[in-house]
């Protein structure tokens, strides 16, 4: 199965991450046109710039790259109290269907990196 699809029409392809914990909360939502975040869980407004096209299409690229499944990847880990668990989706599959990953925050398995440092990354553009 394929991540994202560069074939798909505008605004069908989301991207959003989640991850939170006591001490951490970063809510990220991608799209073609923003970059878009909820600064903390109370906060009922997002902060949104506008997507550079360049960023969009190398996140598009990190998509197709994306495995089905995080091979080695123990979800049992998560239950651990000092795992973050987070949240990758990815909405506007080929296939329909959303693409959803719990990983740990901080220890992503090898594929994903590539695009969860691209997300937090442009996370930071938001101001």
């Amino acid at each position: 199965m394929s991540g994202c699809s560069a074939q798909q029409e505008l605004g069908d392809v989301k991207v959003t991450y989640l991850a939170s914990s006591r001490g951490l909360y970063k809510d990220i939502e991608l799209t073609e046109q923003n970059i878009s975040i909820l600064e903390n869980r109370s906060s009922e407004s997002r902060t949104e710039v506008a997507m550079p096209k360049n960023e969009w299409e190398a996140l598009l690229k990190h998509c197709r790259a994306l495995p089905a499944q995080p091979e080695g990847f123990d979800a049992e880990k998560l239950s651990i109290d000092a795992a973050i668990a987070s949240t990758l989706t990815i909405k506007g599959i080929d296939d329909s269907k959303d693409m959803v990953f719990e990983i740990d925050y901080s220890n992503v398995p090898k594929p994903f990196q590539p695009l969860v440092n691209q997300i937090l990354a442009l996370s930071e553009t938001v101001e």
